[in-house]
Order: C-alpha cells, then structure tokens, then sequence
C-alpha cells in the first residue's frame, strides 16, 4: 500500500510537472486557451459541413432514409443550364459588388483619414448600414424599388426625370443591378472602417520622409502608404468574397431570384432544393460545390493574416 501511495504521489509530481512545463510555454499556452473555443467551433460548424457534405453523395429527401448515390447529384447539378445560370449571378454578384465596396471603401476611408469638422459624427453614421439587420435594411430597399408602389418612381416622377415606372425589380438586369447596390450599400462600411485602421497603422515617419524627398500626396499614397496596407485589405476582400458567394438574406428578401432566375444566386438554389422542395441530397450537392472555392479563399485569408503577424 505504501509503495501504491508513493508511486501515486510521483504520477501526480510528474504530470503537475509537465502541465506547469506547458503553461509556461507561450506556444503551448497558446493552444490551451484556445482549444475550449476551437472545440466549441467543431461541433457548431464542423459537424454541419460534415453532414452537408455526406448528405450530397446521397439521395436523402425529408421524411426518407438516405441512400448513397455517389457523384449523381453533382452529374446531375452540372447537366443542367439553371445551375451554371445560377453559379455565373453568383459571381457577377459577388465581382461587380466586390469593385463597388473595394474602391467605395478606400475613397471614403480617404477622406475619414483627414481632418474635418464632425469627423467622429461622420465615422459613426457610417457603420448604420453595416450596423443595421440585413432583413430590415432590405425589406426597406424592397419597399423603395416595389414595382406596384415604388417611391424612388414617385419622386422621379414629380421631378419631372422620368415619365414611365422604372422597372427596378421586374427586368433582370435591373434587378440584378438593384441586388449588387444593396449589397454594395451594405458593405462599403465594413470596407472604409477596415481600410481607416489600417491607413491610420502606417507610420507617421515614413509619410514624413516622403513629403521631404519631394513626393506629392497621389506618390505617397501609391508608393508608401498603399504597399503597407495591402494585407488588410487582402483579407477584407477575401472575407468579402466568402460572404457574397454564400448571399441568402439579400437576394431572398429583395428579389425572391426573380424575374426570372436572374438574381438567382447558389445561396437560393441551395434553399430552394434542401428546404422549399425537400430534397437535401442535391440541396447539399449545390451549397458542396462552392466549397473548393471557399477553402482557396480561407486559406489565402489565413496565408495573408500569418504574414501580417510575422
């Protein structure tokens, strides 16, 4: 009993040992703080893509058991024309918009960097279209562009610019058009307060130097500050990317994919299969197919953040 005791007594020594060896450690420290919220990640987010990805090798419909078919979703998704309709809006969505909030973003985030009366009040009022729900912003943009009642065509109207409804959500390239401003409109916030912390990260000395070897403010801004910058950005726009290839909310609320299927994006035919017509297996098929897209852009998002770090 007394040797049981002692070699007890020297287990718990050496594993007290070795966890104070490893909390001492910033690398290991760092992995052990982590790992509750890590885990926590895991089962919220991991055991979905698990499933999603499982459920579009098979067959499954509500209320039906799964059966494996293999690649026969995608074979199916691919010989069709309504997804490729829909995988191209996704990305003149996401594309056209993302231009949009990437220079919108640094214009503004420009003139933010300046100093001006009501600079912090113009700072604030910026972040309410980023700030404020997507399901209220867009049923209020829903409310202006309705075809049967829209008040930009009753203004328009009586300032005498138009003499004919506009068909803001009723032809497909205006709604897509009217889809990409929302979106712009809502993103262009997150892109100039992103782009201000990281301009107002440049050193003052660098800026200084400049200005005494005679550059004019547009060579400053493109040989010195813009360089310093471009990691920030690099992750603002891939975080961007990810966020529009998988829209649901906007295009939902303020189109319904309409007319048509020309604000149709993979978000919608994703929901459209899976929850509208019961069939998970392709639903799960659809929302598959952008993940080697999105795995390219978290990992190049990740690649920028680590060298950032450096």
């Amino acid at each position: 009993m007394k040797g049981t005791s002692q070699s007890n007594v020297s287990w718990s020594r050496r594993m007290g040992e070795r966890w104070g060896r490893l909390l001492h450690r910033e690398e290991s420290l760092g992995y052990i703080l982590s790992a509750p919220a890590l885990i926590f990640l895991a089962v919220l987010l991991g055991y979905p893509l698990v499933l999603a990805i499982y459920l579009s090798f098979t067959n499954k419909h509500l209320g039906a058991p799964a059966q494996w078919v293999g690649l026969a979703n995608f074979i199916n998704l691919f010989s069709t024309s309504l997804y490729w309709v829909v995988f191209r809006n996704t990305f003149v969505y996401t594309i056209i918009a993302l231009i949009f909030k990437f220079v919108g973003g640094l214009l503004l985030a420009q003139l933010l960097n300046r100093d001006f009366i009501g600079k912090r009040a113009a700072r604030a009022m910026l972040l309410m279209p980023w700030i404020v729900p997507t399901v209220f912003s867009t049923l209020a943009w829903r409310w202006m562009f309705e075809p049967s009642n829209s008040i930009l065509n009753i203004l328009l109207t009586q300032m005498g610019l138009i003499h004919a409804d506009l068909p803001w959500i009723t032809k497909g390239p205006w709604a897509m058009g009217v889809m990409i401003f929302v979106n712009v409109w809502r993103g262009v916030p997150f892109f100039a307060i992103t782009f201000l912390a990281a301009l107002q990260s440049v050193p003052e000395e660098l800026i200084d130097a400049s200005k005494i070897d005679g550059a004019n403010s547009w060579n400053r801004f493109w040989r010195v500050v813009f360089p310093l910058v471009i990691p920030v950005m690099t992750v603002v726009v891939l975080m961007s990317s990810i966020s529009s290839l998988g829209e649901f909310e906007l295009p939902y609320l303020l189109t319904r994919g309409g007319p048509g299927d020309s604000t149709n994006v993979l978000g919608m035919l994703t929901y459209n299969y899976a929850i509208t017509g019961g069939v998970l297996g392709l639903g799960s098929a659809v929302a598959v197919t952008t993940l080697p897209i999105v795995a390219v852009l978290v990992i190049q998002a990740l690649r920028e953040v680590r060298q950032r770090n450096k």
